[in-house]
């Protein structure tokens, strides 16, 4: 007991200065591995699909004509399917259960996404720049994996871990799971016989088959089907639909996204780091913080009493 009385009244200055330095560091390094999360490497993908949106349909080249004569058939079936064709594409088809009802979600929410971004532009027969769709899209795909997959995939870690559910979510085996299966990459010939999906055409592109996200091939078949669609569009019924009457294969910027081009996420290794991160600063809220704010406390009464 006297030893620990002494604790508290000797050597105070130096404890005082001591005592802050290690709670600020074990505070802070609890902090930086709690909040980048998954989201951040899910941020790196997105920028790789950015720049690649970028490459392949620069802003302002590949506008569709309001006033083409296939505008509407180009708005409702092409454009339209561009949101569903994206996100069912999403699903495995071959191991999901209740697939026809997940398959049934995913649609009504890529439909109701694309009324609510594209109904105006469409009644009101405005142009549409296929970069700024492209840009739309990833907004599409963060708003997909908050809804039907996981808050964690496109939010930082302390996000995560405060949200409801959100700590059970992070330590479950479910999570760890699908993580290792997105960032998997196989073959992309392998990936693209089992997708059974139409050709580009007016009608756009229907799946009626995938094996899901493996994140890297899906990304990789959805960006070369979109530059089939391009290429589509300057042929349309024998007509180009683009702005620019000379647009032509020739004048692509890019014939094809190749697998190498896009960043393949390390999902697991960036959870095994915020589940520690997180045991860390529980640590600190329970433990560390009433700990230290006592210790504290006390040194700071004992310098005041005159103890050094």
């Amino acid at each position: 007991m006297q030893k620990f009385k002494d604790f508290f009244t000797t050597k105070v200055k130096l404890k005082l200065i001591i005592f802050p330095i290690v709670f600020s560091v074990y505070f802070l390094f609890s902090l930086l591995m709690v909040i980048p999360g998954v989201g951040i490497e899910s941020l790196r993908f997105i920028n790789s699909i950015h720049k690649q949106i970028g490459e392949v349909m620069p802003k302002g080249v590949f506008v569709v004509d309001g006033k083409d004569v296939s505008y509407d058939l180009v708005m409702e079936n092409v454009i339209k399917k561009a949101y569903t064709s994206d996100s069912i594409s999403t699903l495995n088809s071959y191991e999901t259960e209740n697939y026809s009802q997940k398959r049934s979600d995913y649609e009504k929410f890529s439909n109701e996404w694309y009324e609510t971004r594209w109904a105006k532009v469409r009644d009101e027969k405005g142009d549409v720049d296929l970069y700024d769709l492209g840009e739309d899209l990833i907004k599409f795909d963060k708003a997909v994996s908050t809804k039907f997959l996981s808050f964690g995939y496109v939010n930082s870690g302390i996000q995560w871990m405060f949200k409801n559910g959100g700590i059970k979510e992070i330590f479950s085996s479910s999570i760890r799971n699908d993580l290792l299966r997105n960032q998997t990459i196989i073959d992309q010939d392998v990936y693209e016989s089992k997708l059974q999906a139409s050709d580009p055409g007016i009608s756009g592109i229907d799946v009626s088959a995938s094996l899901g996200t493996l994140l890297v091939n899906n990304k990789i078949w959805y960006l070369n089907k979109q530059i089939e669609n391009i290429k589509f569009g300057m042929n349309v019924m024998g007509h180009n639909i683009f702005k620019d009457k000379t647009l032509d294969e020739s004048k692509m910027p890019k014939q094809k996204v190749e697998t190498s081009e896009l960043y393949v996420p390390f999902f697991t290794s960036t959870l095994d780091n915020l589940r520690a991160g997180v045991v860390f600063f529980l640590i600190l809220l329970i433990v560390v913080i009433p700990c230290f704010t006592y210790t504290l406390t006390m040194l700071i009464i004992n310098k005041k009493r005159g103890n050094s």
